[in-house]
């Protein structure tokens, strides 16, 4: 865990606090609190919600059935200035209307002031220093601290402060549990001066905490935040104001996303939701896509072609879990810092409820072994685009620290990173489906062929005969190659060997995950697993003795023999097949027509810039999530939220350029622009 770290601060003649990290003021020393109140209060009409407010939401949990509060979520609570003027409206409207629902204020902030800080900016407001003073009172935060949370008002206030940064803190939140935001206060130092701050990780969180209605109001108009904010469901407008600042924007959240700036984006053919769904596969991605069903009230009946489950990529004893992050952000890294955080969550949500299996979430540190990767690191320390509390530079004592290991390199560290075994996580999600009702396991059903019947439906072809299915979803990983009814997707096999290792006396304390070439995990019932090779088109699943030398050679080669391993520590291997893509992205959706594609949307091979509003041509009733490489740990939960969300015309967890970079038929639209002019 990353200890906090306290603002920087300087008060200037007239006491007025300024950051010297961000070379910025909190607020304007002659306008603050009216600037406030126009932004934020009056930009929310936030008196106006009160009186209109029906605090009747499902809220989880709620067994007494009590009025939800009203929510209020900020962005960086600095001063506390937005919160106190908030705290003295309310405190007015209950003398008023003494309603019977509470106020929750959540606001984040990843550089909280000290207490003498706050006690010293805060003395510029006199007229707020009733409120402020109970709050400092109960005021205390220490360097391992994650939330602050404060009651005031006799309680009718709940304030949480979470000490992180922004995105990182929403990204933990469920919004079932205290009933969605009711308005946003989106604050923080301006774009220009902190861009670390406001980016789509940012604005996709504010639309996945929202709900229709919600409001927000901010006091910058930067394109990337009005952008940001219509890509994931925002009405956005501008407001003026007679004073101070000139524009300030208000939005409210519609749940429909502005029009993409791709072509060939995944529309929605809103289809009625299924009351049934069969599911081809028994890994990961047909577990994880089998409980998103489920939980909604969709009936699943599964399709496992081998005795157990598990038996294909989701074999190896040990697996990591990390996201891919380049230096700067793509729309890779954006995928997978996504769907990082959703499957911490969901598998931290998974032993919550009691479904075990053996993990360790103490971090993972990819090992800078060689110039050019140290040099890489100076850009993650000295330009860095991700929030440290995801990724941070650490040097070879600390190395050593994390990992329980001695190492000899510097390195990344992602602290919630870590290591599942995924035969044992397949069981367990399949385990919460079963126990939510209505998923059921067909063992040993091997589907050899898929038509689809005039009548709208999907023969299928199985060795204990055939089959009639309405709504059809492959999680086949490499065996959708062998389905012809797939053919339009442009899949690729690679074979990989992972080795395991008996633990030695200098490894049985690695308790993180190391990341050089390969891997090397910590020990589960005295086993490392080390690899892993990457043999493309080669779909041989019979394990070599060259390939666990090549495992255990690169490991030590790399990092020295840090367990003093000999050949004779091979204690046994898997090799399994990784189904691959050509962008290094999985694919989520409808299974695209390509005939129908070249029909549709002909003009692209003409224009590529051709707008247009057609929805996908598609096999109406097919789905496939497959595609993950190696990395289906961390992209197999939110990849089946989307596919559950496209089944039930929910909105969809991610922008609609996200959606399009995983979408099967970007790779025909791709093609298409790629030979205009060629035919």
């Amino acid at each position: 865990m990353s200890k906090i770290k306290t603002a920087q601060i300087e008060f200037d003649t007239n006491g007025l606090p300024y950051s010297s990290q961000f070379d910025d003021i909190y607020f304007d020393y002659q306008d603050g609190c009216s600037q406030s109140v126009q932004v934020f209060i009056e930009g929310n009409e936030l008196e106006k919600q009160w009186l209109n407010y029906e605090p009747i939401k499902s809220v989880e949990n709620n067994s007494a059935n009590t009025p939800a509060p009203f929510v209020i979520g900020e962005t960086g609570f600095g001063s506390g200035l937005n919160f106190f003027l908030t705290l003295q409206r309310f405190q007015t409207f209950c003398e008023h209307h003494a309603p019977d629902w509470d106020l929750l204020f959540i606001s984040t902030e990843k550089y909280p002031m000290t207490l003498e800080d706050f006690s010293r900016a805060l003395a510029l407001w006199p007229e707020l220093q009733p409120l402020s003073q109970e709050f400092l009172s109960k005021y205390h935060i220490d360097e391992q601290q994650q939330i602050l949370e404060v009651r005031l008002l006799d309680g009718k206030v709940n304030v949480q402060i979470h000490l992180q940064d922004a995105t990182a803190a929403l990204a933990k939140l469920n919004p079932e549990s205290f009933a969605y935001v009711d308005a946003w206060f989106l604050d923080g130092f301006a774009p220009k001066k902190n861009p670390e701050m406001w980016h789509q990780g940012l604005f996709m969180q504010l639309g996945r905490l929202s709900m229709p209605g919600t409001t927000l109001a901010t006091f910058t108009v930067a394109g990337i935040v009005r952008r940001g904010l219509e890509k994931q469901g925002f009405a956005v407008t501008r407001k003026k104001h007679q004073q101070h600042k000139s524009q300030t924007l208000v939005a409210t959240y519609t749940g429909h996303a502005k029009a993409p700036q791709v072509n060939g984006y995944k529309r929605r053919i809103s289809p009625d939701k299924p009351q049934h769904v069969t599911i081809v596969g028994g890994g990961l991605a047909s577990a994880c896509a089998a409980y998103s069903l489920v939980k909604r009230g969709i009936k699943v009946n599964v399709f496992c072609q081998d005795e157990a489950l598990a038996q294909g990529a989701s074999a190896n004893a040990v697996g990591a879990i990390y996201p891919l992050l380049h230096q700067q952000k793509d729309e890779i890294s954006e995928f997978y810092q996504a769907g990082f955080a959703y499957a911490v969550d969901f598998y931290q949500e998974l032993l919550n409820q009691g479904f075990d299996y053996s993990h360790g979430f103490d971090g993972l540190i990819e090992v800078a072994y060689k110039e050019a990767l140290q040099k890489r690191l100076e850009v993650f320390k000295n330009q860095p685009v991700w929030p440290e509390t995801l990724i941070s530079v650490v040097d070879s004592t600390q190395s050593s620290q994390l990992s329980g290991i001695k190492l000899d390199f510097p390195g990344l560290w992602i602290p919630k990173a870590g290591w599942v075994s995924p035969p044992e996580l397949v069981r367990a999600i399949f385990a919460a489906a079963q126990n939510l009702g209505q998923c059921k396991i067909k063992y040993n059903t091997q589907v050899q062929a898929i038509n689809k019947m005039d009548n709208g439906r999907f023969l299928l072809a199985t060795n204990k005969g055939q089959k009639q299915i309405q709504t059809l979803i492959l999680c086949t990983g490499a065996d959708t190659l062998q389905l012809e009814i797939a053919d339009a997707l442009p899949l690729s096999v690679v074979r990989g060997q992972v080795s395991q290792l008996q633990t030695t006396a200098l490894s049985e304390n690695l308790k993180a995950v190391i990341c050089h070439k390969g891997y090397l995990t910590p020990a589960l019932d005295n086993k490392h697993c080390i690899g892993a090779t990457f043999d493309k088109n080669d779909d041989d699943t019979a394990t070599r003795a060259k390939d666990d030398a090549y495992n255990l050679n690169t490991l030590t080669g790399l990092l020295g023999n840090i367990g003093q391993w000999t050949s004779e520590d091979i204690q046994g291997a898997k090799a399994r097949l990784r189904c691959c893509t050509p962008d290094h992205l999985p694919v989520v959706g409808a299974m695209p027509d390509i005939e129908q594609h070249k029909r549709v949307y002909q003009h692209i091979s003409k224009d590529k810039n051709w707008r247009f509003e057609q929805h996908p041509p598609v096999t109406q009733g097919l789905y496939v999530l497959t595609g993950m490489g190696a990395r289906g740990l961390c992209s197999a939960p939110l990849l089946a939220e989307i596919l559950a969300c496209e089944l039930t015309n929910e909105v969809y967890p991610l922008s609609a350029e996200q959606l399009f970079q995983l979408a099967p038929n970007r790779f025909i639209i791709r093609d298409m622009i790629r030979r205009q002019g060629n035919d």
